[in-house]
């Protein structure tokens, strides 16, 4: 089976595929003045494997010139000690933030999303007679998988995800009701393996970062790194879709 999964990771840019890319964060812990405390974010980056192949191949082209193993956003911002990216100049740093948000404006790609919060979650739970036991994140993950088979309407979609911790890749994640999905479910990976998640993890980034830091925008007091994040969100208009409301990609 992994053979099987590996040959198709290696083959993702191969033309005529629809190609997904999920990635996670807390938008927030604490409680804000604007946003609920606990508050998570599912978001996945779909798009045409004719288009991301060239996309991937630059930004990989990138990495390789740089000696960098992999784009994190939050370490490309705020690098910590010990990090591949502590030692990039700022300047290369900026640009690598920048390439990523021009990747998550691939053409033709949409981006679904679906989000919860910790307290309405335990809301759900009280409500369902112990019918929905699990932890927060996990229940939204589990949805938030469910929605994007049905979303992926289309001949043999793939599904790609971060891999869990201390889990090996790439391995597949079951879904019930797997839909047309290629392998019958997602396909869990290092995200240092894929482009596509580490997009992924750009455009999830920059919706938190625009949601923490856009008083600051509205001043004129936000860094480069902020105003990047709220340039690619507002490129998100027409295709940022709640799941819940999506409809299924026309096959």
């Amino acid at each position: 089976m992994t053979a099987n999964l590996e040959a198709i990771l290696q083959d993702l840019p191969m033309p005529g595929r629809t190609l997904a890319f999920c990635d996670e964060t807390n938008l927030t812990e604490q409680a804000t003045a604007t946003l609920v405390a606990n508050l998570r974010l599912h978001v996945a980056i779909v798009v045409q494997s004719e288009v991301y192949g060239p996309v991937a191949e630059v930004l990989g082209m990138f990495l390789e010139a740089n000696g960098l193993p992999e784009f994190h956003a939050t370490e490309v911002v705020n690098p910590r000690t010990g990090t591949p990216w502590r030692n990039v100049p700022f300047d290369l740093r900026l640009e690598a933030f920048e390439r990523l948000i021009q990747a998550v404006d691939m053409g033709g790609s949409r981006i679904p999303y679906l989000y919860l919060s910790k307290q309405d979650h335990d809301g759900f739970v009280a409500r369902s007679a112990g019918l929905i036991t699990a932890d927060y994140k996990r229940s939204l993950k589990t949805v938030f998988l469910s929605c994007m088979a049905a979303y992926l309407a289309r001949p043999m979609p793939i599904l790609v995800i971060d891999r869990e911790k201390n889990t090996p890749g790439p391995v597949l994640h079951p879904i019930d009701n797997a839909g047309n999905l290629l392998g019958g479910g997602a396909l869990s990976v290092e995200s240092h393996k894929v482009i596509g998640l580490q997009i992924a993890d750009m455009a999830a980034y920059a919706v938190r970062r625009y949601l923490l830091k856009r008083a600051a925008l509205y001043i004129g007091n936000a860094g480069p790194f902020d105003e990047i994040a709220a340039r690619a969100v507002a490129s998100f208009e027409g295709r940022f879709e709640l799941l819940l409301e999506a409809e299924p990609l026309a096959a």
